[in-house]
């Protein structure tokens, strides 16, 4: 990156900007060394880039006259030639102009920038006219500042002090450089202000009518203000022109007494006597409190001193003619000022007041100008609300059970009560009197507030209570509803249940405390977003949920667990693993029970598993079921809230429900709301209302106060636990296994069965070495059937989405790996077919998927690991054979095994290219499994003979070879679930 300089060069009454590189490495003039033009500028084309789109721009060759050892020596550099309006323009938004370039401004056009932002602020406070200037004795007009506030001139002084030596080293077109002598930057700025106000000011102004016949000097000057000429030399009247110009402008021109005052309003309220509100025109001291005084005193006292304590001030009133065009500019209800004689006080209707409130007094606060409010006005008053709960007796209906409630209601410092609320709402006003106070009030909230609190002056049901929350002041309570509160707000609070006797398996500590935060909110009735990182084990902590209410006596109905159909198989092990006294049935399949029979034979059962796809469908058969439980597993799956099983799960019936998923919001914060419309329905209203509250302030504006109120509202009814959180890093071994089982397609299926018979045949006609390559080669071809169809099909195009239940498996669980922000490495035996699932996750995930295997030469190679440790893409899909061994590959903490081997140790070996030195993460390892199929039984029989795994299969994949037509059989058949 090298700067880019620039400078303003005046020439007379008009100036212009240029830009140029300069060698970043080159002295600056005063050490006696002539910079030189940096390599990358030697043309002003680049330069030019960084003014596009700015009218009037030309390059040009700039001469620098700087210092050299034997006196000055000139140097060329490349420019650009801007107008000074187009430089103006340029400037206010610098910073912006130099992203993405190679560019950055230097201390110069940084300079020029901040005069640019304070010719704008001066300007668009009035402080300018028309002006005169004789220099080397010919008129030149223009349009001038008027002369700065003291606290303003000692800006103008810092800024000037601010100007480089270098803004000054450049020759003036119609200057001698041998004898020309750079400006102090004082005057410098003064001529950049002067420039740049009269290029602006001519482009704002219209045309003037033309004149026939000889012009006066006066119609040169009204044609040269608007940048339609210069005045011509040798004006009969111009003298008298001259003269006429400077004794009008002398007020504004000099620093004269009147400077010492700042104009400003004092707004009164109405009078006993009064039914108006009035606006009074003021000038304000300098003194610290200041004098305030009338514009009818300044009008009283014109062409003459006006006194105020110490203070003389000449021609007051000048400085209330000076700024009442820019007070009515910000503050437009001020317009019939300006047709007053000697302008004082104007009279308001309530909606100019409130207007006034709300915009001009704002405006002109931040423009310098004094305002003054009526000392018990309460601005913006907004309407506090206290709510206090009281809890009787017994606790456990859900967000329905009604309450009692108590409310307390504030407008500033002003206590009301409900049908005080009701008489303002009636009024109907924006300025409203509570005492000896005036309140601006927004009428439309109040009513909505009203409407709001009306139908619960003294009940009101739980959930209403806690979805008004965020918009209180305050929220307490007593009884029971205070002890729910207390534990929703402290959730370490929460007191621990008993682990369920009938857990075949031990809770970690944070699973535990999963089970603890579960039974208090299905104590309470109030439904439960378990959102715990991948791995953690939502599985279990729900399993010991339903073992804990029936070991309690808290129900003896069924719950209703709905999953994808990919996850009917996992469930079933799951609960067979550890819960086996646990009764479940499954509704699924052309064989599930109709509806008579389900009906009768629920009650019968502690667990009912079915899948989304069902829902609708069997939605009259499930809602006849009184539940006590509704779990949805993936509850990603209703975040559309328009799909049929998203307002299927929504009308059935439950004393509690509960979802568990790792992506509680995946595309937008739409989806959290159609979540809570299962879990607690009506808590965050309507789906508009939520749009319109939390939604669209958020997504779009980044609203702090909304993600706030958003959090505090979800936040104790939400549990999310991450790997990398200190209390769970403790609880977590280094690496934590998890065996995925998915289900085959009726594509998938159908394959199967059709290779299995013919393995089986091969094999039954084969003897020795052919028959042991037949065992091995139906293996190989079942195995990739369970991958997916495409691998035995040969095909090496089309869609591979919807065909194989664990490749959509494994797009599920990646979703939420990279949108944890976390890296997985996924490991196949099978590398040609990687190619293809790499492709086609990079598509589904939207993400960088690199690949590797036996073919991909030594340079890419070590180009692509490197690019993965670095973190540039969050896959790293990897054969078995060339990424098994000798990589560090620790920027991983997931580890895919997406096809089994017959060694463990082979995995093992795999598994550890992520969890080796160097790892300072949790390594999560998920091992894909198709139920009922070979890969099951393998995956069994190496759980089983793990601790002898060196000797029974020490041998690689040999020992399958060796099965007999019987074993073999056994050991491939396709289970009918």
């Amino acid at each position: 990156m090298y700067p880019v300089q620039g400078t303003f060069v005046p020439t007379g009454a008009t100036g212009f900007f240029f830009l140029w590189a300069i060698d970043p490495g080159a002295a600056l003039p005063a050490t006696g060394r002539v910079p030189k033009p940096h390599p990358a500028a030697r043309t002003a084309e680049e330069l030019l880039s960084l003014v596009k789109g700015i009218a009037q721009v030309n390059t040009t060759a700039l001469v620098l006259t700087l210092p050299a050892e034997n006196g000055l020596r000139q140097v060329k550099v490349p420019g650009l030639l801007l107008t000074p309006a187009s430089a103006v323009t340029w400037l206010i938004d610098l910073p912006e102009r130099f992203t993405q370039t190679g560019h950055q401004p230097a201390q110069s056009l940084r300079a020029f920038a901040a005069a640019a932002k304070l010719l704008l602020e001066r300007l668009g406070r009035g402080q300018f006219y028309p002006a005169l200037w004789r220099e080397a004795g010919v008129l030149t007009s223009g349009w001038a500042l008027a002369a700065p506030e003291p606290a303003e001139a000692e800006r103008l002084h810092k800024l000037s002090e601010a100007l480089p030596d270098l803004c000054r080293a450049i020759v003036p077109p119609d200057r001698d450089p041998a004898r020309y002598q750079p400006l102090p930057g004082a005057l410098l700025l003064d001529r950049f202000f002067r420039s740049a106000a009269s290029g602006l000011a001519a482009t704002f102004l219209p045309s003037a009518p033309p004149v026939h016949g000889p012009q006066s000097a006066a119609q040169h000057w009204l044609h040269a203000l608007r940048g339609e000429g210069d005045l011509p030399p040798g004006l009969r009247d111009a003298e008298v022109l001259e003269a006429a110009v400077a004794a009008w402008s002398t007020p504004v021109s000099t620093t004269q007494s009147q400077t010492a005052l700042r104009s400003g309003l004092r707004l009164h309220p109405p009078e006993e006597t009064s039914q108006g509100w009035t606006v009074e025109l003021i000038l304000q001291t300098q003194d610290v409190p200041p004098e305030t005084i009338p514009a009818t005193t300044a009008w009283a006292n014109l062409g003459r001193e006006l006194v105020v304590g110490a203070h003389r001030f000449v021609s007051a009133e000048q400085r209330l003619l000076q700024d009442l065009p820019a007070l009515v500019r910000l503050c437009p209800q001020l317009a019939p000022l300006l047709g007053q004689g000697a302008p004082a006080t104007l009279a308001l209707d309530e909606g100019e007041v409130v207007q006034f409130l709300q915009e001009g007094a704002t405006a002109l606060q931040e423009a310098g100008f004094a305002v003054q409010l009526p000392a018990g006005l309460v601005r913006g008053g907004r309407l506090a609300t206290q709510m206090h709960l009281r809890g009787s007796g017994s606790s456990g209906f859900g967000l329905n059970q009604l309450v009692q409630v108590d409310w307390s209601l504030a407008l500033g410092d002003q206590s009301l009560s409900l049908e005080e609320l009701a008489h303002l709402a009636k009024q109907k006003r924006a300025l409203v009197q509570i005492g000896n106070r005036w309140v601006e009030i927004d009428p439309a909230a109040i009513t909505a507030a009203l409407r709001r609190l009306e139908p619960y002056k003294e009940q009101i049901p739980l959930g209403e209570a806690l979805r008004l929350s965020p918009e209180l002041e305050s929220l307490s309570a007593d009884g029971w509803v205070a002890d729910l509160l207390d534990r929703l707000r402290q959730p370490a609070t929460i007191e621990s249940v008993p682990t369920p006797r009938g857990l075949q398996g031990e809770l970690r500590p944070y699973q535990q405390r999963g089970l603890d935060w579960l039974a208090f909110l299905r104590r309470f009735g109030l439904g439960a977003c378990l959102a715990d990182d991948m791995g953690l084990g939502k599985t279990i902590q729900l399993i010991a949920l339903l073992l804990h209410e029936r070991e309690s006596g808290l129900t003896d109905r069924p719950s209703l667990l709905v999953a994808p159909v990919s996850l009917i198989g996992n469930w079933r092990r799951e609960v067979a693993r550890f819960a086996p006294h646990l009764r479940l049935l499954v509704h699924h399949g052309q064989n599930r029970l109709d509806a008579e029979r389900f009906a009768a034979q629920a009650e019968q059962y502690d667990l009912i598993l079915t899948t989304y796809s069902l829902l609708a469908r069997d939605e009259e058969v499930l809602a006849a079921v009184p539940w006590a439980g509704i779990v949805a597993d993936e509850a990603q799956n209703i975040k559309n809230p328009a799909t049929q099983q998203a307002a299927a799960i929504r009308r059935l019936q439950a004393d509690y429900r509960v979802a568990l998923t790792g992506t509680p919001v995946e595309n937008h914060l739409g989806d959290l709301w159609s979540l809570f419309s299962f879990l607690n329905p009506g808590l965050l209203g309507s789906q508009e209302e939520f749009r319109r509250r939390y939604a669209a302030p958020i997504e779009r504006y980044r609203d702090q106060e909304a993600t706030t109120q958003l959090r505090q509202q979800i936040g104790p009814l939400i549990l999310r636990r991450l790997k990398s959180d200190p209390t769970i890093v403790a609880d977590l071994p280094e690496k934590l296994e998890n065996r995925v089982v998915t289900n085959l397609t009726l594509e998938q299926a159908a394959l199967y069965e059709a290779v299995v018979q013919e393995t089986l045949e091969r094999v039954a006609a084969a003897e020795g070495i052919q028959r042991h390559g037949a065992i091995l080669a139906g293996l190989t071809r079942l195995k990739q059937i369970c991958n997916h169809p495409a691998t035995v099909t040969q095909e090496s195009a089309g869609a591979l989405a919807g065909r194989s239940g664990k490749l959509d498996r494994l797009v599920e669980m990646l979703e939420e790996v990279v949108a944890e922000g976390d890296r997985a490495l996924l490991f196949t035996q099978f590398p040609r077919f990687g190619v293809r699932i790499a492709a086609h996750l990079a598509q589904r995930l939207r993400c960088e998927v690199l690949a590797l295997d036996g073919s991909t030469p030594a340079p890419e190679r070590e180009r692509r690991i490197a690019r993965f440790q670095a973190g540039e893409a969050p896959l790293f899909l990897l054969s078995l054979k060339a990424g098994g061994v000798g990589l560090n590959l620790t920027a991983a903490n997931h580890v895919f095994h997406i096809d089994r081997w017959w060694n463990p140790a082979v995995e093992e070996q795999a598994t550890d290219r992520a969890h080796r030195i160097g790892q300072e993460r949790t390594v999560m390892v998920h091992k894909l499994v198709t139920a009922g199929t070979l890969e099951e039984r393998i995956d069994a029989l190496l759980a089983e003979k793990r601790q002898l795994a060196a000797e029974v299969i020490g041998a690689g994949e040999d020992w399958l070879g060796h099965l007999s037509t019987e074993q073999l059989r056994e050991l491939i058949r396709l289970e009918q679930e």
